[in-house]
């Protein structure tokens, strides 16, 4: 995770070099943490750009409970509400969600704030064995 947070901020200043408009790829990572099953942890993901305001993505979390440690990896899709030239954008996001063999839906919401990097708050609810997971996930990104 160090290797692309340091990847992304040694693009950082040639990608905001007179470029205001968000790239096709966004690299993020940030923290994670939520109710039910979930624990607090770290992620890292990456968003591509398919056509208009769709895009695919993908993230690995990993977490440390006191008696437990993992990973879960969640691919999906997310749609964007609104012009992609908006300093504050949101999204609606749908994906699934693999943990420990465990594989479940997921649905949430984010909001992205800037534009060529920023910071991005992403809420996910799947489903867990106890019932309903609820992930808040908060981090930085940069987009080239």
């Amino acid at each position: 995770m160090r290797k692309l947070l340091l990847l992304g901020l040694a693009l950082l200043p040639a990608q905001a070099e007179g470029q205001e408009k968000p790239g096709r790829t966004m690299l993020e990572a940030g923290l994670v943490g939520g109710s039910g099953d979930a624990c607090p942890g770290r992620y890292v993901g990456i968003k591509g750009r398919v056509t208009g305001p769709v895009s695919l993505y993908g993230m690995v979390e990993t977490y440390r409970c006191a008696d437990f440690a993992g990973s879960a990896n969640r691919i999906g899709t997310s749609v964007r509400l609104g012009r992609a030239r908006w300093f504050v954008r949101p999204a609606l996001r749908a994906g699934v969600e693999y943990d420990g063999g465990d594989v479940s839906p997921t649905a949430g919401a984010s909001l992205t704030f800037g534009r060529r990097y920023g910071a991005r708050f992403i809420l996910h609810l799947g489903e867990a064995s106890g019932g309903t997971l609820t992930l808040f996930q908060m981090g930085g990104y940069v987009s080239f």
